[in-house]
């Protein structure tokens, strides 16, 4: 049986067998032709209760078929104290199966990863202090009233940041990295100027009136409405690490029109990878929503549409730092709408209807990085192997 679980976005085909009360084997397969490196495995944590119950993050080990320990993490995305997600990252060669165990213990031990390869920031100014927020609780702002370090919120693998503006703009932009490494806390806390040039990088994407990349707005007639009208916006850090960082922002009261609406965007990044998940979830409202999201139109980026494999592309010379950017978004098929464009981006509208998550994926190339990734045919590849986490994803079967 292939399913989805409500409210996740499931990697793989994780057939469920039960060895003994305290232990779960699964098999995942890849089912493309295609080489999944890093792809990340997600796992709904009542289907682990189910078959081991007492189960917790801290009382589990996860390793592969030669024995060797996985890391993993388990989160809690709506902060009702009950874990939701199983998440991990695994390598899958085309068409492989790959057993995993799962199995409990005493405790004591040290379960998961041993060091974090993502992280979270939110710094905003309370009194005359900037301070790390984890929930950041109040009426919807206009940017001149904010007070974030960084314009909003930033989640980041060690590869690739991005960051949410929490203002009326909404937008969505990205930290380059020239070498390795996790930066959010550290421009935080320090005051560097991020948009500057460093040896560890910079911001890289001039967003202007645009959505930037995977930001989102509801399609009005023929034009983007950003959340200009919000009665309230909470941001959270659902995790850092060390195997996923998380961040959940819920807008309630969200105007359009006569109406108003209740929706969230939760942004998911794996370690060692570099594509953002980009889930949102329509909770209140009297019916199914067009929503519209898009990338940032540069004159010097060439702009590609993709319809058989439904994704959105430009490269260019676009970035801050003068040099070649890659900027993508993917999506489900049948979520499609259409393309189309407004003066300041190159946009996709989406159909997305009350209560039924909707996924889409950001992702990001900055040659100021690495020249590894723009030699040959790589970024094809890569576009190509993203896509698949979507319309081939590696399926689910219970036993």
């Amino acid at each position: 049986m292939v399913c989805r679980y409500l409210g996740c976005l499931v990697a793989g085909s994780i057939c469920f067998s039960i060895l003994s009360a305290q232990e779960l084997r699964f098999s995942v397969e890849n089912p493309s032709s295609v080489a999944r490196p890093q792809e990340p495995v997600v796992v709904s944590w009542s289907g682990v209760m189910d078959r081991i119950p007492g189960a917790t993050s801290a009382n589990v080990q996860l390793s592969d078929e030669r024995g060797k320990s996985i890391p993993f993490q388990v989160d809690d995305l709506d902060f009702d104290r009950a874990p939701d997600e199983l998440t991990f990252v695994s390598d899958f060669s085309p068409g492989e199966h790959r057993t995993f165990t799962l199995r409990s213990h005493r405790g004591g031990e040290q379960t998961g990863a041993d060091s974090s390869h993502t992280d979270a920031g939110n710094w905003k100014k309370i009194g005359d202090v900037y301070q790390s927020i984890d929930d950041d609780d109040g009426p919807g702002l206009k940017r001149a009233q904010s007070g974030y370090r960084f314009d909003g919120v930033g989640w980041e693998s060690e590869l690739v940041g991005y960051r949410i503006y929490l203002d009326e703009r909404n937008a969505v932009d990205i930290q380059g990295k020239r070498k390795p490494g996790l930066y959010w806390n550290f421009i935080g806390s320090t005051g560097v100027d991020y948009q500057q040039d460093a040896d560890w990088g910079m911001d890289v994407l001039h967003v202007g009136p645009a959505l930037g990349v995977g930001g989102i707005g509801f399609w009005a007639g023929d034009s983007v409405l950003k959340p200009e009208s919000v009665d309230r916006r909470r941001c959270r850090i659902v995790s850092r690490g060390p195997v996923r960082a998380a961040v959940r922002i819920d807008y309630t009261g969200w105007g359009i029109g006569t109406e108003k609406v209740n929706i969230t965007s939760m942004f998911f990044i794996y370690a060692g990878d570099r594509v953002t998940e980009h889930r949102v979830i329509l909770s209140q409202s009297s019916s199914p929503r067009t929503l519209v999201t898009g990338i940032v139109k540069h004159p010097s980026a060439e702009a590609v549409w993709n319809g058989g494999e439904a994704w959105l592309s430009t490269l260019g010379v676009q970035s801050r730092g003068n040099d070649d950017l890659l900027m993508a978004l993917h999506f489900e098929k049948s979520s499609v709408v259409r393309p189309t464009e407004d003066a300041f981006g190159h946009l996709v509208l989406l159909n997305v209807e009350p209560q039924k998550p909707l996924s889409f994926l950001i992702s990001s190339v900055w040659k100021g990085e690495t020249g590894a990734m723009w030699s040959g045919d790589r970024i094809a590849s890569f576009l190509r192997q993203v896509g698949l986490r979507l319309n081939e994803p590696l399926r689910v079967e219970f036993k």
